[in-house]
């Protein structure tokens, strides 16, 4: 824009000198022609409107300091955009380069979650088949029990005198003498029971685990139902769980439960029992048999033990 204000300026500069130039013509030759002084005196005048022209078409000062200003702008706006389109650019590869990672680290998320979730279905189907075992074994157990229930007694060698005892025994004047005979067999029988029942657990007390069981279950098998029938299904159960035989305690502690359901052994072997199915990884089973002793027997310190384990109590901070 400036060389082009110079031009102009310059043409103008050149008309003014032309027009002084035939000027000083006309005045050299004032005895020329008239046909001349006219055609130069028309020259003149296109000159002058030539110039004219130019002027008009010539921008002022104000007008060549706005442009400029303009195109400063526009070059500062030019040098702004590159700029910008430049920091977007890096931005760009930037966020590529992020996303590149983050797509890695999802597919690695994903892999170990499939791994994760094979093996937990592993288990789970394990778990169900223990489970299933369990059952099993639980009802071939209770068959196992049936029989034994249903089956006669076992006569006591009292009760065999008793038996063979002459059928004048029946008499008005024998009775009190059978009587008595009767009471001495069941006294026999229970002295024998808690001798037997004490041998048991003095087995049991030293750590033998496996002899304490077969005593127990003597106590069991002959003397049906006596008064150590309750203590000695818990024992049973306590000296499996013991030996970390959690489903034979189980079953054990079951057999108590419904053999003798009102024995003031049930709630230790309910906790028991409970904290067995979560050793077996079935908290889910323990948690409900450990939250129907609570309801069932909530003044009890088993209870209070079965809420500790469900509810897990946070430890209190230590001050400093």
């Amino acid at each position: 824009m400036d060389n082009m204000h110079q031009k102009l300026i310059n043409t103008f500069q050149m008309g003014l000198k032309v027009a002084i130039m035939i000027g000083t013509a006309i005045t050299l030759i004032s005895c020329a022609s008239t046909d001349e002084i006219g055609r130069l005196q028309w020259e003149i005048n296109e000159l002058k409107k030539d110039v004219k022209n130019i002027r008009k078409q010539s921008p002022t000062t104000g007008q060549t300091t706005a442009l400029g200003k303009n195109i400063d702008e526009l070059q500062n706006t030019q040098k702004s955009t590159a700029k910008t389109v430049s920091d977007l650019y890096i931005q760009n590869q930037d966020l590529t380069s992020e996303l590149q990672v983050l797509t890695g680290r999802l597919e690695e998320d994903r892999y170990y979650t499939e791994k994760n979730k094979t093996e937990f279905l592993e288990r789970i189907n394990a778990l169900e088949a223990k489970l299933a075992e369990l059952d099993k074994e639980k009802k071939q157990l209770q068959q196992r029990v049936t029989k034994l229930e249903s089956a006669p007694p076992p006569v006591l060698k009292s009760e065999k005198k008793i038996e063979k005892s002459p059928a004048s025994v029946k008499d008005t004047q024998d009775r009190p003498a059978a009587q008595k005979s009767k009471e001495s067999a069941t006294k026999e029988a229970s002295s024998s029971a808690k001798d037997v029942y004490m041998s048991a657990y003095e087995a049991y007390k030293n750590n033998r685990n496996r002899e304490a069981r077969e005593k127990f279950q003597s106590v069991l098998q002959d003397f049906p139902e006596n008064q150590y029938s309750d203590n000695a299904r818990f024992w049973i159960g306590e000296s499996y769980y013991r030996e970390e035989n959690y489903e034979d305690a189980i079953l054990a502690y079951e057999e108590l439960f419904r053999n003798n359901p009102k024995s003031d052994k049930v709630p230790g072997a309910m906790l028991k029992q409970g904290l067995a199915f979560y050793a077996l990884k079935d908290k889910k089973t323990g948690k409900i048999i450990l939250e129907k002793l609570i309801q069932k027997y909530p003044d009890t310190e088993q209870a209070q033990l079965a809420q500790k384990k469900i509810r897990k109590p946070t430890v209190p901070k230590k001050n400093n």
